[in-house]
This record gives C-alpha cells, structure tokens and sequence, in this order.
C-alpha cells in the first residue's frame, strides 16, 4: 500500500509543480505596477472576512469572521464578529483594542513592532507595497487565472515572527482576494475577504481610537 501512496504522490508532482509559475523579473514589475495603480486609486473599501487559524499545537482550525473598513490613507476597523466580539482600529499612528472586557490604546510611533504590523496589515489589504524592497522580498507567481505574490520579511523584528505572507489577488488584478500568514512556528493564518466594496462611502466614526 505504501508503494502505491509513493507511486500517485511522484505521479501528481508535476501536475502540483505546473499549478503556479513564478513570474520572470520583467512580468513581476508588469504586475506589481498594475497592482500598485489599483491600489492607489482605492480611496475606501468594506467587506466581510472570514479567518481561519491553524496552529501545530491543535489538532482542530479555529475559525472567525467579521467585518472590515478601510478609508485612505490610514483608516482601518477589523472587527470580528464571531466566535467573539473584538474590534482593531488604526487611525493614522493610534491603535484601539476593543473587546467586551478592555479597551486598549497604543501609540504606534512608540511601538516598533506595532508599527510594523500596521504597515503589513494596510499593504496586505490594498495590495500596496510591493515596490517596497526595505521590508521584503517579494516573489510573484501565477496559479490559474490568479496571481499571488509571496513576501518574505527582511526586518529582523517581523523576520523573527513571519516565514513568509502571501497576498492573493482577484483575476482583475484590482483587488486583494486572499492572505496567507505563515509564522516561523508553522502555525498559518488564512483571512479571506469576500463581499468586497470599493470607493463606498464610509462614516470617519467608525475608526475613533481615543
């Protein structure tokens, strides 16, 4: 039996290795560029999200959905809903963490690794960044009629957390479809976006953080 497993595991190789193609240099800035002028011209977006954790310590994926809003340059509400209520919100460098039992409130500028983070979660949500090479190294690649691109951190602080995020995006290159978070303890954080609305209107109070 195990031969057979072998057998149908070197027989499916080529059809997994021929699933994505990494993109040549010159096809990368091409996407990276059409990326980019997507990003720049979103001005808002709201949608659902659904997360799902997988961590090599449990057995079972923790799963969560919520909400989010993003108002350019610098607004963001992450809300879950389910299984619990807790609530992100970044206002230019002020960060509220809400839950049903505390309210917390961080001063990014004073917070290396929050502001770190923030800058990932905005580049993750936008698509932007990516001409960026200070923070990562990024690789581009096509699977099907998508395109990803694999980022791999450069700053020591986010190299110690992350292996590497990959931003997945819709076929119209216009906005971001999925995000794949792998930590270093092999432990993955997949968060999906779906019912995605762009240049809508959004209230400035849902993003107080005092």
């Amino acid at each position: 039996m195990k031969s057979i497993i072998i057998v149908l595991m070197m027989a499916a190789m080529p059809l997994m290795a021929a699933s994505q193609t990494r993109l040549s240099a010159e096809q990368q800035k091409q996407l990276i560029d059409k990326i980019d002028k997507a990003a720049t011209t979103m001005t808002a977006m709201q949608c659902d999200f659904t997360q799902t954790k997988s961590m090599k310590l449990l057995s079972k994926e923790m799963q969560s959905k919520g909400i989010m809003l993003f108002k350019r340059p610098d607004r963001l509400r992450w809300q879950y809903t389910a299984p619990y209520d807790y609530t992100f919100i970044l206002n230019g460098n002020k960060i509220s963490i809400n839950s049903a039992k505390s309210k917390k409130s961080i001063d990014a500028n004073k917070n290396k690794m929050f502001r770190y983070i923030t800058t990932i979660i905005l580049n993750s949500i936008t698509g932007g960044g990516l001409k960026s090479a200070a923070d990562f190294r990024v690789e581009a690649y096509k699977a099907g009629d998508s395109y990803f691109a694999r980022l791999y951190p450069k700053k020591k602080e986010l190299k110690q957390i992350y292996d590497n995020i990959e931003i997945h995006f819709n076929p119209q290159l216009t906005m971001v479809s999925m995000v794949k978070m792998k930590e270093k303890t092999g432990d993955m954080t997949v968060v999906k976006l779906i019912n995605v609305k762009t240049n809508v209107a959004v209230d400035e109070k849902m993003f107080a953080a005092d």
